[in-house]
């Protein structure tokens, strides 16, 4: 599949932009692309997850379209249900377009599997990029397929 390297660059430059907020312990915690990793996740990571890294997920919105919402509801279903079954540990997360222009996209941030299932399940879900969360380091936005 060819991509429109305008629509790339759209695309690139919303990811960035986004608020990737997790929520931990009755707090929440805002992780951006480049920035570092906050503590309280990175102590998470290590003490909790027993994971160098964590991988930030949503099934919202495929292929970067807009559905309705009880598609969405069916797809972080199976999203949930994922995670409890596959990750030694793994939280809530929501993605929030800082201008308001993309609606909130719940999540979760999975820690203790290996970064293939999870673009694995990244294509099941048709997204286009999942962040890497890693201890004591930036977030990461890692694209599936391109």
């Amino acid at each position: 599949m060819t991509r429109d390297p305008e629509i790339d660059t759209d695309l690139n430059a919303a990811f960035e932009a986004t608020r990737y907020r997790v929520f931990l312990a009755g707090e929440s915690h805002v992780l951006h692309i480049g920035a570092p990793c906050p503590e309280p996740l990175n102590d998470w990571l290590s003490d909790r997850a027993f994971a160098s890294c964590g991988w930030l997920i949503t099934a919202f919105n495929p292929n970067a379209e807009q559905i309705d919402a009880e598609r969405n509801a069916a797809r972080d279903a199976l999203l949930r249900d994922w995670a409890a079954r596959r990750a030694s540990a793994w939280l809530a997360t929501v993605n929030e377009d800082p201008h308001g222009d993309w609606p909130d996209e719940p999540g979760v941030l999975v820690a203790g599997i290996e970064e293939g299932e999870v673009r694995a399940m990244a294509r099941r879900l048709a997204q286009a990029a999942i962040v890497c969360v890693a201890a004591r380091s930036a977030a990461s936005l890692v694209w599936i397929d391109r």
